[in-house]
């Protein structure tokens, strides 16, 4: 896919805008996403930070972590994206405030060991238990 796509936030405030196919797509069901979310999983899609863009408004960063952030309109609250602190570092946007949702359907599952006990994902997507499981495969397989 190489179209450019839009997505913002719940109010209106945010807007982005996101070129070419993303570099993975995946479920997230590690602990900061549930809790940044307030969801059990989050699907993101992960592009390069130079084909993303905001068009409109200003995301607000929360430092979730040491090693990361996460871009949050300040007015409605909707996360945008996460992204490693790193200079060349993806932006993993989360799908679901695309304007096209279904656009990068997830390809796996990652952070399984902290995946809600109730959830039931029946899909034969691959998954991964930790990052550094994850990591592994993904980087092995370059």
């Amino acid at each position: 896919m190489t179209d450019t796509l839009h997505g913002g936030c719940h109010c209106g405030a945010i807007r982005y805008e996101v070129s070419g196919a993303p570099q993975e797509t995946a479920y997230c069901h590690c602990r900061m996403c549930q809790r940044t979310t307030g969801a059990p999983v989050l699907a993101s899609a992960s592009f390069k930070h130079e084909k993303f863009r905001i068009t409109k408004g200003a995301v607000k960063i929360y430092n979730s972590s040491d090693w990361g952030h996460r871009g949050f309109c300040g007015d409605c609250g909707a996360q945008i994206y996460y992204r490693d602190n790193s200079e060349d570092a993806a932006v993993d946007l989360n799908t679901a405030c695309l304007d096209d949702p279904d656009a990068f359907p997830p390809q796996m599952h990652i952070w399984t060991d902290s995946q809600a006990a109730w959830l039931h994902i029946t899909d034969d997507l691959p998954r991964y238990g930790d990052a550094g499981v994850y990591a592994r495969d993904r980087f092995d397989s370059e």
